[in-house]
């Protein structure tokens, strides 16, 4: 239980820190191009709670079903799996959904797919690192 808190604080953590270097840094000129399609970083942090609540329990979620299903294997290995298998499962296909439903340009696409697998990819590996198991 102590290495899920752990690895759930951590994921969080990093979480949130590489979210504010992929939305706010690397994309925001992107974002600026668009105004009509998002809202103004006054009515985005009025409602930054949503936010944080739904990224705790994506990470805590995240941490609790990796560990459920690690297997006695190496833990890099498992943690760039398990990466690619929620990157599949969560950010292509929201991605897609909201290239769909927003004024966004396909580019714009690509780079959240690229930035959500590079976030889960070391979130994978932070968690798996946490989690493992200790060999004797």
């Amino acid at each position: 239980m102590k290495k899920l808190i752990l690895a759930i604080v951590v994921g969080y953590i990093l979480l949130m820190g590489t979210n504010y270097l992929v939305h706010d840094i690397w994309l925001m000129p992107d974002y600026n191009k668009i105004p009509l399609s998002f809202r103004t970083q006054t009515e985005i942090m009025h409602r930054f709670w949503a936010m944080a609540i739904g990224q705790f329990l994506f990470t805590a979620l995240f941490a609790y079903i990796y560990q459920r299903g690690a297997e006695k294997k190496p833990w890099v290995g498992q943690g760039i799996r398990y990466a690619i298998l929620i990157t599949l499962f969560t950010v292509i296909p929201y991605s897609l959904s909201e290239y769909d439903v927003y004024n966004v340009p396909h580019h714009l696409a690509i780079r959240w797919m690229v930035a959500g697998f590079v976030q889960l990819l070391i979130l994978g590996l932070v968690v798996a690192g946490i989690c493992k198991e200790k060999t004797a």
